[in-house]
């Protein structure tokens, strides 16, 4: 009998592993705060080991999530503490996230010589990270250690079909993977739409503000359409003083308003008319369902990867060709003069919960340690 068979009785130990410090929040915290929440506590144990030192406790994770802080400023020095956990823990599945800390989890195995599942999530798209994010020596290492260790892993979840294709192209011998959604919203808290509150020509962005968000098309496109569009853009970032500045040159000072980052996103999104999404890329694109949500008629780049498959390719949203400040405008007096019907927009936001990514890995998780029944 396998290490991995477990009682009837037993709880299943999860350990999840992300790489981070000071907040869990936004991203990918996000995603593992979802999952986390919606497993079955009846069976499984959940484990969630952090890298670095939280500066405060995990917004709304459920308290049956142990939560342990390695301490550690840095992959190279959580390497040996995270052997220790899994030794110490010896978790049935660890699941990680991103590059770096996949390809830590897969070495972090062989050293603890522990017989656990391993299970590697996947978040972005490589390609345009190589030729526009990381240095050619940068996406090099990254690249050569995915290809090493990835194809060492039990399988991979990807949170798109466009992330598991891309993946595949970079890493051939990659065999076992799948897609599943991200959870974007607790079946708990769905929030309200409040269409009541809608105010007409309001058109919110959210992100980051670096160069490949492309904030600036917004601006641009804002400035072909009539005054009473005005936009709201949350967020901050190295790109913030020259979109103020673009803001200032294009005359439109009275009709954009630069919020920062925001608590509640949520009660923007409420407020909108239109939600825009003008990324030269994205793996998911979370702020999309978080905003139709709310109510919002959403836009998106066409050729952003994964947000037309997240927009069932155009079926709940609005596409253009990204690049195009004019293609954007178009399509913004789209989406305003001939909306998608909100019950349609609201009931496949729906969707998108922690529920039902919970139940999606729960099905994963079960087939990993049947399989290993019979190793």
């Amino acid at each position: 009998m396998s290490e991995l068979t477990k009682l009837d009785n037993e709880k299943i130990r999860l350990l999840f592993f992300f790489s981070g410090t000071g907040r869990f929040r936004y991203g990918v915290a996000e995603v593992f705060r979802h999952v986390l929440n919606g497993l079955d506590k009846e069976r499984y144990e959940p484990y969630l080991v952090i890298t670095g030192t939280l500066e405060e406790p995990v917004d709304d994770l459920s308290d049956a999530v142990e939560v342990i802080e390695l301490g550690r400023v840095g992959l190279k020095k959580a390497f040996f503490p995270l052997v220790r956990v899994i030794r110490q823990i010896r978790p049935d599945v660890v699941v990680s996230a991103m590059e770096h800390p996949n390809a830590l989890a897969v070495v972090a195995r062989l050293v603890a010589r522990r017989p656990c599942k391993l299970l590697l999530t996947s978040h972005n798209v490589l390609t345009p990270r190589l030729q526009y994010m990381w240095s050619r020596r940068e996406g090099h290492i990254i690249l050569r250690a995915i290809r090493l260790t990835y194809p060492y892993a039990d399988h991979v979840v990807c949170v798109s079909e466009a992330v598991r294709q891309d993946l595949h192209t970079h890493v051939p011998r990659l065999e076992r993977s799948s897609v599943i959604h991200n959870p974007v919203l607790s079946q708990a808290k769905l929030p309200d739409p409040s269409f009541e509150c809608k105010e007409q020509g309001l058109i919110v962005t959210s992100s980051r503000l670096t160069g490949y968000k492309r904030v600036d098309e917004v601006i641009r496109a804002l400035q072909l359409l009539d005054d009473h569009f005005h936009l709201i853009v949350l967020g901050d970032g190295p790109e913030r003083a020259r979109l103020e500045a673009l803001v200032t040159e294009l005359d439109l000072n009275d009709r954009v308003e630069f919020m920062g980052y925001v608590d509640d996103p949520f009660a923007y999104y409420r407020q909108a008319e239109i939600f825009i999404l003008p990324s030269m890329w994205e793996g998911f694109g979370n702020v999309l369902i978080e905003s139709m949500a709310c109510g919002c008629q959403v836009v998106a780049n066409g050729s952003a990867w994964a947000p037309p498959e997240v927009l069932g390719h155009g079926d709940y949203g609005f596409l253009y060709e990204g690049g195009d400040p004019e293609k954007l405008a178009s399509a913004i007096r789209e989406a305003a003069d001939h909306p998608k019907p909100q019950g349609k927009l609201l009931e496949y936001a729906g969707r998108f919960t922690d529920q039902r990514a919970a139940r999606e890995y729960e099905a994963l998780f079960d087939s990993l340690l049947d399989q290993a029944q019979f190793t």
